[in-house]
């Protein structure tokens, strides 16, 4: 008899990356440690403006300088360290591919063939980094 296992293999998703090593890693970086996060400010989903409520203190958005590039981020406070991290990415879960075309929505796979979208186009569902 024959025994089979799967092997839950990391995916592109599960890995961060350090800036200062310049090498990826899962939960914590060999020679760094763990990453830091940026904390938003709590709202719950549903708000009709919660994605420009759950910025952090210290950061504005404002239009961008870029032409058509929209919306933009900038840190009003002190130096952020190198390395720091912003999210998560929240949205709707959907597998419908015109989330593609909103301009708010990243492809999360999950395996060769299995994707969603996570759609930061509602307001009410979003954070800031939509």
């Amino acid at each position: 008899g024959h025994m089979y296992q799967e092997v839950n293999e990391p995916q592109d998703d599960d890995y961060l990356y350090c800036e200062e090593c310049q090498n990826f890693f899962i939960d914590s970086c060999a020679a760094h440690g763990p990453p830091a996060f940026v904390k938003d400010c709590a709202v719950q989903k549903g708000h009709a403006n919660r994605s420009a409520l759950t910025l952090p203190p210290g950061l504005n958005i404002r239009l961008s300088g870029i032409p058509d590039a929209g919306l933009g981020v900038w840190n009003e406070a002190s130096d952020l360290p190198l390395g720091l991290h912003f999210g998560p990415y929240e949205g709707q879960i959907t597998d419908d591919e015109e989330a593609d075309n909103s301009g708010y929505a990243w492809l999360i796979t999950k395996g060769r063939s299995s994707y969603k979208y996570v759609d930061g186009k509602d307001t009410s569902l979003a954070k800031w980094v939509r």
